[in-house]
């Protein structure tokens, strides 16, 4: 593989501190594996004492598989970890004592919801907001009872940080953040474990370092404290957790922290287009990492080939039916496939209206890393109402909601229930009616159940909208599904809920509708050439030669939820330097029946005149 001047002054980096600022594109992964081959073969480092470290299993795969091709024998010796399983293997070796890991985050809210019971005598109706205020706390190694200028402290979240703690402590138990918290206060406190991770990992390189943590941070900090031998790569502007707890200040401040630090640009850009790369570079001069001493404009080794567009649209329906039209278009040409096509959403709620459009004109699709719309919880309760009223033989649809939301309803009552269906081989839904009177404690979910049915069933409904919003607000289903545990945190629930309500607008009978959104579940992508439906935050890393940014308006990008204006820049930057050929940004007027303006990121993609390609 041939490598430009900068790719090889890094590669053969060999002693001190170097920081790789790598641009989109530009190979960063590449680098770093062969940096690693270089220390092993061009300069006798041991392998045993290389830490090559990353946030997710995906990129440790990736640079594992990547050393094996080079350096097959040796490849195993180096230690490639994500963070947090660096962490674990810190406690593992040197902690006090075995823990026992809590790695599912609906037992975390389990116990947080314990804890706010006992204190306030009510159920808590914001558990994600705490499990947020704890897990970015601990990242930034801000402990219960303490604050910051950034992490100011909130007496009612504090006190069940500071109780979830101590009950973890109590029973022997650490979370997820624990891995780095403690692998962290191990690193500090024990000096025979710092000695031992010091001359064991002699040689550390940091992959994707804009989204580092504090905790993280401290650890790398005091394993090369002797050696000072760390190599970091990374791109300022691709920093997009920060809702997460990550902070590029640590690629920004780098050369403070470490004296005699070598910088190196990564800016040839093997990915996209000069369109595209102009069109990037003038849309990044808005961005504050921009204006530092070390960012440099990327530059593009490709030709000239398609300046980017922005369309405007009526509305979200519209916005999928012309862009699966254009989607066709493509195809015909017979320039790409229908692989070669990401659409790119700042929600997954977004993405509901291109499978039903993609769906509708037969184009094939894949729903990247996550779920299909039909798939998810808060999508799959409301359809399961409208099914057992459309039909009360659904069993499936009857014991997927008894319980959601929670009556109280629990094993106990569905085993009676099933019992007694299948002694009078009759459905579940007219079982429930018939269970023994020793069971009427479950008679105010029975009868919550039996009115929301006779409801839907009864009542008149201009459309499947209506009855859908009826659900919503007769069982606070919002609430509901707010509270429950995303790991991700990257989804809009109500916002699903919202896209759904709008699309349902359409049908007038439960029955048409239904029939619809099973036919669109059942479709199966058993071939590989689909058009790419994700998130921008699941697009990062990836490349794709045709790409669609869909909802470009203020309020969903930027998102109204994320007061960080950067942050959301940063995200717009990630999804246009996506693309390879070609890049179609649109905007709609409305969105789920509200009116909605542009966004005003437009601006600094096109300038003022929407005909401007940014190619200044």
């Amino acid at each position: 593989m041939d490598f430009n001047d900068n790719q090889k002054e890094a590669i053969n980096f060999y002693k001190g501190c170097c920081n790789v600022i790598a641009s989109a594109g530009s190979g960063k992964t590449g680098v770093l594996v062969n940096r690693i081959t270089n220390l092993i073969k061009e300069y006798g480092v041991n392998p045993q004492n290389i830490l090559a470290v990353t946030f997710s299993k995906k990129a440790k795969e990736n640079i594992s598989n990547r050393l094996e091709k080079l350096i097959p024998f040796q490849y195993r010796s180096v230690s490639v970890d994500t963070f947090h399983s660096l962490g674990c293997k810190v406690i593992q070796m040197f902690g006090e004592q075995n823990y026992e890991k809590l790695t599912y985050d609906w037992k975390k809210a389990q116990m947080l919801s314990e804890i706010y019971k006992n204190k306030y005598g009510a159920d808590a109706d914001n558990i994600n907001n705490i499990l947020q205020y704890i897990s970015i706390r601990k990242n930034n190694l801000v402990y219960p009872n303490e604050s910051t200028d950034k992490f100011k402290m909130d007496q009612e979240n504090n006190y069940l940080y500071d109780e979830y703690e101590k009950v973890k402590q109590k029973e022997n138990i650490i979370d997820y953040d624990d891995m780095l918290t403690k692998a962290y206060e191990i690193l500090r406190d024990n000096p025979l474990a710092l000695e031992y991770c010091q001359k064991q990992y002699q040689f550390v390189l940091v992959d994707e370092i804009q989204d580092i943590n504090k905790a993280q941070y401290e650890i790398v900090k005091l394993i090369c404290k002797e050696s000072k031998n760390l190599f970091v790569v990374g791109d300022m502007l691709q920093n997009i957790f920060e809702w997460r707890g990550s902070s590029n200040k640590f690629i920004l401040d780098f050369k403070k922290d470490w004296k005699n630090t070598k910088v190196i640009n990564l800016t040839v850009n093997y990915r996209s287009t000069k369109d595209i790369v102009a069109f990037s570079n003038y849309f990044a001069k808005n961005l504050p990492e921009s204006k530092i001493e070390d960012y440099k404009d990327s530059e593009s080794d490709k030709l000239n080939f398609k300046q980017p567009e922005w369309k405007l649209y009526k509305n979200e329906f519209d916005e999928a039916e012309q862009i699966s039209n254009k989607i066709k278009e493509l195809i015909m040409s017979e320039t790409y496939n229908y692989q070669n096509i990401a659409i790119l959403a700042r929600t997954n709620a977004q993405l509901q209206t291109f499978e039903t459009s993609l769906f509708n004109v037969g184009i094939p699709y894949q729903i990247v890393d996550g779920q299909s719309f039909m798939e998810k919880k808060e999508i799959k309760i409301i359809l399961s109402y409208l099914k057992l009223a459309n039909n009360i033989n659904d069993d499936d649809a009857f014991e997927y909601i008894f319980n959601k939301p929670n009556r109280w309803l629990g094993k106990q009552f569905l085993n009676e229930v099933k019992g007694v269906a299948n002694r009078n081989h009759i459905s579940l839904y007219c079982a429930m009616f018939k269970i023994d009177r020793r069971y009427w404690k479950f008679k105010n979910g029975i009868n919550e159940i039996c009115n929301v049915i006779n409801n839907l069933k009864e009542k008149e409904f201009k459309n499947v909208k209506q009855q859908i919003h009826y659900i919503r607000d007769k069982l606070d289903i919002d609430k509901f599904i707010s509270s429950d545990i995303n790991i991700e945190n990257d989804t809009d629930k109500i916002e699903n809920l919202n896209s759904l309500e709008t699309f349902a607008s359409k049908y007038k009978t439960v029955k048409e509708f239904i029939e619809y959104m099973d036919s669109l579940n059942k479709q199966k992508n058993t071939v590989t050439d689909c058009v790419q439906l994700m998130t921008i935050h699941k697009a990062k890393g990836l490349e794709f030669p045709v790409v669609f940014l869909i909802g470009l308006n203020e309020g969903t990008l930027p998102h109204y939820r994320n007061e960080n204006v950067n942050e959301e820049m940063r995200l717009a930057y990630v999804a246009i330097t996506r693309a390879e050929n070609e890049l179609y940004c649109s905007s709609t007027k409305s969105l789920y029946g509200k009116s909605m303006e542009v966004s005003s990121f437009k601006e600094m993609m096109f300038g003022k005149d929407k005909n401007k390609k940014g190619s200044k």
